[in-house]
This record gives C-alpha cells, sequence and structure tokens, in this order.
C-alpha cells in the first residue's frame, strides 16, 4: 500500500542574498503579500526541488493537471504542457498574476477545501504544494473528489508525508493512515530541506503520490460509517481499543463489547494495530443486525 521511493540527499543551501531568493521576495513584494503563516505559505526558491516534483509525479502531454496553491507558478511553468491547467489559488493578487502569465490555464480563486472538484468535466492529476495546517482537509477532500481526480502528487511537510503512509504497529499510522490507504497506493518521494523554501522551515518535507482506485481496497460498506469507527478507535490513542470506541460514543458500550466479539478482534488492542481489513470487519461487525446505532 505504501511504497518509498528513493529519497534526495543533501540540497543546496539558500540564503537570503541569493538571487533567486530575492526574486522570490521582490515578486512578494510587488503583489503585496507577505507570507502568512495561518495560511503555510512557503514558497519554493530552489529550482531543483521544482524538477524534483516533475520527475517524481511524472506528468504526461495527456494529462488534465490542477494545482492546489500555485502561488508565484514556479511549480506551474513546468505543468503547462498538460492537455488542460486548472489553478486553484486563495491569493486574488496571485490569481491575477497567474491569469497574465498563463492564459491558457483556467485560474480558480478561492479555498480549495470549498471549490467542488467532483462538479469539474474530465479526469485530473492534483499537484500541489500543501500548507501542513490544511492538508488533512485537503487530502480527505481530494478522496471525496474520486473518480475526477485520479492521482495526486503533493509536497507535504516530511512528518505529515510519513503519517500518509505509515501502516499498523507505527506510532504515527492513524485515521489518515487508514483513510488515504483504503482508497490509494501511498508512495513516498524525495525529501526536501527547509532551506530550499523561502521563508525558510524548521523542518524537511516531502513529496508524496497518491495512485486513487476505483474502489475501496477492501469492503467497507458503508464508506461513512467506517470513517465513524476508525476516528473512534483512535478517539482516545493511548486507551486500548474497546475503550477507545466506548469514550467516542459511537454506540452503547454494550454493543462495543458485542461488536468486538462477533468480529474476532481482541479489545484490548489498540487501534493502531489493526489493518484496514480489521477495521472494516468492526465497522461492519458494529452496524450488523441487531446492532443499535
Amino acid at each position: 500500500m505504501a511504497k518509498q521511493h528513493q529519497r534526495r540527499q543533501g540540497g543546496t543551501s539558500w540564503s537570503k542574498g541569493d538571487s533567486r531568493v530575492r526574486e522570490v521576495a521582490r515578486e512578494l513584494r510587488d503583489r503585496r503579500v507577505a507570507p502568512r503563516k495561518e495560511r503555510g505559505q512557503n514558497f519554493v526558491v530552489d529550482p531543483s526541488v521544482i524538477e524534483e516534483i516533475i520527475t517524481f509525479g511524472n506528468p504526461s502531454p495527456e494529462e488534465h493537471i490542477i494545482e492546489i496553491g500555485p502561488g508565484l507558478g514556479a511549480l506551474t511553468a513546468r505543468l503547462q504542457g498538460g492537455a488542460s491547467l486548472t489553478l486553484i489559488e486563495i491569493e486574488s493578487s496571485f490569481c491575477r498574476a497567474l491569469e497574465r502569465r498563463f492564459p491558457d490555464a483556467d485560474v480558480i480563486e478561492g479555498d480549495v477545501r470549498s471549490v467542488d472538484i467532483g462538479a469539474l468535466e474530465g479526469t485530473f492529476t492534483v499537484f500541489g504544494n500543501l500548507p501542513y495546517v490544511f492538508s488533512s482537509d485537503i487530502i480527505f477532500h481530494l478522496i471525496a473528489s474520486i473518480p475526477t481526480v485520479s492521482r495526486a502528487v503533493l509536497l507535504l511537510q516530511r512528518e505529515f508525508a510519513e503519517r500518509v503512509a505509515a501502516g499498523p504497529g507505527s506510532r504515527t499510522y492513524g485515521v489518515l493512515s487508514v483513510m488515504a490507504q483504503l482508497w490509494s497506493d501511498v508512495t513516498l518521494g524525495p525529501r526536501i530541506p527547509g532551506t530550499s523554501f523561502h521563508p525558510t522551515t524548521q523542518v524537511e518535507s516531502q513529496v508524496l503520490k497518491l495512485d486513487f482506485l476505483t474502489k475501496p481496497r477492501v469492503e467497507v460498506g458503508d464508506p461513512f460509517w467506517f470513517r465513524r469507527v476508525v476516528q473512534g478507535s483512535f478517539h482516545s490513542r493511548r486507551k486500548k481499543l474497546r475503550n477507545s470506541l466506548k469514550a467516542a460514543s459511537l454506540v452503547p458500550p454494550g454493543v462495543i463489547d458485542e461488536s468486538l466479539e462477533r468480529a474476532g478482534i481482541d479489545g484490548d488492542r489498540r487501534a493502531e494495530t489493526l489493518s484496514i481489513a480489521e477495521f472494516a470487519v468492526l465497522a461492519n461487525s458494529i452496524l450488523a443486525p441487531g446492532s443499535a446505532t
């Protein structure tokens, strides 16, 4: 489910005196945009990072591409050779500049989380440098946009990327891991040092690829209920599975005990030890005839 691409080692150390950093800073001043921490705005200044994303993502001329948060257009310039290009950008001044620079692109101004991607015509590959604070919401939004979105190539904080790819037994395995791997094949790509951005970041980033599936990896019955059970299982992560589910108050406590027994799952285990298939069995067991919901 999760694969590991050969990782980039080292990287150029960029400082305020470098020409590319000065160029990015000047463009931001011209557009009267100060990078905002709450929006996770960190702009790639190392051109080799753009090339690594392109090499790893390998967009083809036949693909319809959506780029999330194109910003100043550094990655956009390498994506514009596809069948079509849609840019989703939240900053108004960036949108106007992108429309001038990429006249053949469809520029949508707004927060990607409120854009109905599933309503777009065609099948799309998504690229984007995602802000950490919104990464979970955006990935869940992309999952909800299947099959309109067929795959995604995303630059994320390394810690977050590793959470998406984590397997059972890992301390970072959780709701996001289960849901992403239920609906996609996950591949970790190159690591990117924080010095490759303006402003620089204190943590590494990593490229991640999600190849979305046409149907969930295992039969889950009701997908909405499956997600609720997974969330309930991790509700109190340090508690045993039985106690975490009871604390989540999804169903009466007695139903939890009966369902765990019916599913053949030891309630003394912790949620991070369960496979996706076991979560599916558990969710279906709770919904079995006679279970009160």
